[in-house]
């Protein structure tokens, strides 16, 4: 028996299994498909405009907002690739979403 049809057969055979990838999938697609709120994104880009004139407060902001985009984009590629690999491995599930 393949792998597709062992997957196959869970699938039809455990609803709940299908019900936990497919949330799995729409997370994924939430993550994969993230994108920096524009207020976020404009005010690191005016701090780090005039990085040179920073107090301490505002230094320690822009390293705070540099760091969450920096995270958020790492979370948004690896959701990209697991579910290129979860629609390798069961494209049911993912092409359905």
């Amino acid at each position: 028996m393949s792998a597709d049809s062992v997957i196959s057969q869970a699938l039809k055979s455990e609803p709940q299994f299908e019900f936990a990838l497919s949330s799995c999938v729409s997370a994924l697609r939430r993550v994969a498909q993230y994108e920096l709120d524009p207020g976020i994104d404009r005010r690191m880009l005016e701090l780090g405009e005039r990085k040179e004139f920073l107090d301490e407060s505002e230094h320690g902001l822009l390293m705070s907002l540099v760091e969450f985009s920096e995270k958020r984009s790492i979370e948004k590629l690896e959701a990209q690739a697991a579910l290129k690999q979860l629609g390798e491995c069961v494209p049911q599930v993912v092409d359905d979403h």
